[in-house]
């Protein structure tokens, strides 16, 4: 079994498909490649958080303005249709393989996006105000019956993927999430994986830097390393009987773990 896991994109369309050309999982035209067609064995993993850009620059990027402004209603449009396409492009990817090839998780960020109960997220200095009643248009039904589809959580083999961590209620979006910083299991001594079933756990959601990030005394992977400029990087996970053999691969470093 392979596993490529990719985490938190935040809406860098081209960072996603140069990861998934590189990981051998799509091809020039944004469609999957015969490897992952074709091969049961190969299963693609998107950690979550696909919407939502995470500063003000990346947003007057991705709506081709100077300055980015969330509460100017053309700018607010542009970055909704901007990432409506994108989703659509992903959508088509994954409706194009057979079912379970590609598995995508539920960010807090995607969870957000969909409900009406949520107010707007916050990152640095700029809301995210897209989809929003009072600001926003509503996101279109079939874009949210697909993101609502999105499991919290997937096991393969042992190996624990989620967003957050490893426990149920670091994967529940309610409004405690936010004022509890269920991030916080990752700065804890103990081995939290201990406390579930899994052998290994690939999680997202915590912004990190540089190589290989562990958590939980070495039994969780921290992925969510798209975060920074050009930088980019992806698991590659090859599971056998000897257990499971790590790649983190990208642009800066090219590292390997054995477990």
């Amino acid at each position: 079994m392979q596993v490529v896991v990719v985490g938190d994109i935040h809406t860098q369309v081209d960072k996603l498909w140069r990861i998934l050309r590189e990981a051998g999982v799509a091809d020039d035209d944004h469609q999957p490649s015969e490897r992952l067609l074709e091969r049961e064995d190969t299963r693609l993993v998107l950690l979550g958080d696909l919407v939502h850009a995470k500063s003000r620059h990346r947003y007057a990027d991705l709506t081709n303005v100077r300055r980015y402004d969330e509460y100017n209603p053309r700018h607010l449009q542009a970055a909704e249709s901007a990432q409506e396409l994108f989703l659509r492009d992903v959508q088509r990817f994954q409706a194009a393989l057979p079912e379970g090839r590609m598995t995508i998780l539920m960010g807090n960020h995607d969870f957000n996006a969909i409900s009406d109960e949520q107010g707007p997220l916050r990152t640095d200095d700029v809301s995210h105000l897209e989809w929003k009643a009072g600001y926003g248009t509503a996101l279109a039904d079939d874009l949210r019956d697909w993101i609502r589809s999105w499991p919290s959580e997937l096991v393969i083999e042992g190996l624990h993927l989620a967003h957050v961590g490893p426990l149920p209620e670091h994967n529940t979006y309610d409004n405690a999430f936010y004022l509890e910083n269920r991030r916080r299991w990752i700065y804890e001594e103990e081995d939290v994986m201990a406390r579930t079933p899994y052998r290994l756990g690939v999680y997202g959601h915590t912004p990190v830097r540089g190589g290989v990030n562990i958590a939980s005394q070495g039994r969780a992977v921290l992925l969510d390393t798209n975060g920074h400029g050009d930088e980019y990087t992806y698991l590659d996970v090859a599971i056998d009987d000897e257990g499971y053999h790590l790649r983190m691969r990208g642009l800066f470093f090219d590292e390997v773990i054995a477990r």
